[in-house]
């Protein structure tokens, strides 16, 4: 039997004319999807990617 508790997945981001998109669209697909935001990536104080979790 496995002990691991979460699964999880990324979404990467692309910056456009310094924008990154519609982050908070992307996290609340993603929290439709029973998905929790883990962790952002920056990159030069712009945000480059998203991890997120749920529980196995």
């Amino acid at each position: 039997m496995s002990d691991q508790r979460y699964v999880y997945t990324t979404h990467g981001t692309t910056a456009k004319s310094g924008t990154v998109g519609d982050l908070e669209a992307v996290v609340n697909e993603y929290a439709r999807e029973g998905w929790r935001l883990h962790e952002t990536l920056e990159e030069n104080g712009t945000t480059i990617g998203l991890i997120f979790e749920r529980e196995v």
